[in-house]
This record gives structure tokens, sequence and C-alpha cells, in this order.
């Protein structure tokens, strides 16, 4: 149990972190770049991690539409919007906003696709997850149409598109082996988003530094490729309840990360609406936690 414990730290801290060290990295490099520099490197990490775990790259192909489709609805368009949209909020914000998943897969599965049965409890769950992101937010800023309600519409229209993309690409591509999947998905996504990088911004003419160049590794190698890595180990050891935890400590992580490495400040309204906001998505959950 100690090393299962220890995994979900360890993805925690690896998910959590990623919206602080692109803040750090957007201080000297442009956004897109950013983002397309991460993913080329988590593509060439997870590459290696394949091959040297013999996967079969080479038979995922036939599944390329699959790949492609989420290498553009679940990665290239939401780390763009990411990277757009903490250039007007915290990381900290930015963390909590990932409970978004949650509660636009519930309203897709349960009244679009009608896939999961409705109840009354998860109902219940999706307004008071809803009202606990008001509160993460502020009223003030929703009520007000200032830079910081559209840093939180960017980054939450794709964490909805990401929901999107994962129910579509669940029924495209089913069985396939998760850590060759997002191999393709990320070497996708690295082309896709150096040809938006290139069209809008200039990467050749991104001064590289010290920092940003340990922003980027971290972010790549750590954050992405073996976070990956050891939440789909511990997915397979733990099972789903388990590890469905670690989406409950990165708002945590984002938030207190932001407050030490970048000296954001932590709102007591906030902490009161992660806290609702880890409510509402348990009560969603609930079923497949009993089960779990």
């Amino acid at each position: 149990m100690t090393v299962k414990i220890l995994a979900l730290v360890y993805a925690s801290l690896a998910w959590g972190l990623v919206f602080v060290f692109i803040k750090i990295a957007e201080e000297t490099i442009a956004p897109l770049t950013v983002q397309a520099g991460r993913a080329t490197i988590g593509f060439l990490a997870l590459l290696v991690v394949s091959i040297v775990l013999r996967k079969d790259i080479i038979g995922h192909a036939k599944y390329w539409f699959a790949f492609l489709v989420f290498a553009i609805l679940g990665i290239s368009f939401l780390w763009i919007v990411v990277g757009l949209g903490e250039e007007y909020i915290s990381a900290g914000l930015t963390s909590v906003l990932v409970s978004v998943t949650p509660l636009v897969t519930f309203i897709i599965t349960v009244f679009i696709l009608r896939d999961e049965p409705f109840s009354v409890v998860g109902l219940l769950g999706l307004i008071v997850g809803v009202a606990g992101l008001v509160l993460v937010v502020g009223i003030n800023n929703i009520m007000g149409a200032g830079s910081k309600l559209i840093g939180v519409l960017l980054i939450t229209s794709g964490f909805s598109v990401f929901a999107v993309g994962s129910i579509i690409t669940t029924r495209l591509a089913s069985n396939t082996d998760p850590i060759v999947s997002t191999t393709y998905y990320t070497g996708l996504a690295s082309v896709i988003l150096w040809a938006f990088a290139f069209v809008f911004e200039s990467p050749l003419k991104t001064h590289l530094t010290e920092q940003n160049i340990f922003a980027e590794l971290i972010m790549g190698i750590f954050c992405f490729a073996s976070g990956f890595v050891v939440y789909y180990w511990l997915l397979n050891k733990a099972g789903p309840f388990f590890s469905s935890m670690t989406f409950y400590l990165i708002p945590i992580v984002g938030t207190v990360g932001g407050f030490l490495i970048l000296n954001e400040r932590i709102e007591l309204t906030q902490v009161l609406g992660i806290l609702i906001v880890f409510v509402g998505v348990y009560l969603i959950n609930r079923e497949k936690f009993k089960n779990g």
C-alpha cells in the first residue's frame, strides 16, 4: 500500500505542478511555443518508454484516426487554451478548473448519450460542483467581463473539449495500450502545436535560458511522460477508485505550488470552493466509487 500511496502522490504532483511550470516558462517564451515544446519532449520520452517496454507501436497505427481526434481535441486545443488562459489567471485557479472535466463528462454521458443512468444524487453533485467552481472563480469576476473571466472561459472550454475528446476516442479506440496511445496522441499533437506556433508566433526567435529550458524539460518528462506512466501503473495495480483520488489532489498541488513557487494568493473562499467542488465530483461518481 505504501508504494501505491507514493505513486498517487507522484502522479498528483506531476499533473498539478504542470500549471506552475507553464507560468514559469511563459515568462520568457510565447504560450504556443511553450506547449509545442513540452509536447515534443513528452512524445520523445514516451516513445523511448514504449520502445524499452517493447510495446506494439506499429500494430497500433490502425487506430490513427482515433489518435488524431484526441490529438486535436484532447491535447492540442486543451494545451493551446491553457497556455493562453494562464496569461490571465493563476496556476492555482487553472488547476482547480480541471474539475470541469468530470462535470462535463457527467452531462454528456447522462443527458446526451444516455450511457450512464440518471440519478438525483448525480444531478445534485453537478449542481454542487458548478457552485464550487463559481465560488473559486469569484462572483465578481464572473459578473465583470475582466481579463480573469477571459482566462477562466478559455481554460473551461479546453477541459470541456477534453471531456468530449475522451468520450469520442474511447468509442473509436477501445482496448488500446495507454502508453502507446498517448505516444501517438502526443506525437500528432506536437506537429499541430508547432504549426500553430510558427503561424502565430516566432519560435526560432525564442531566447532560451536555463530557467525556461528546465521548465520545458520538467513539463515534458516529469509532468507529462512520467506522470502518465505512473498513473496508469496505479490504475492497473490499485483500481479506478483509488486512482481517481489523483484528481482530488491536483487542485491542491496546483494551488499550494502556485503559492510557494509563484507567490500567488490563496483566499479562504477559494479553499471553500475547492472543497465544494470535491463534494460535487464525489457525488457524481459515488456509485462508481462503491463499485471500485
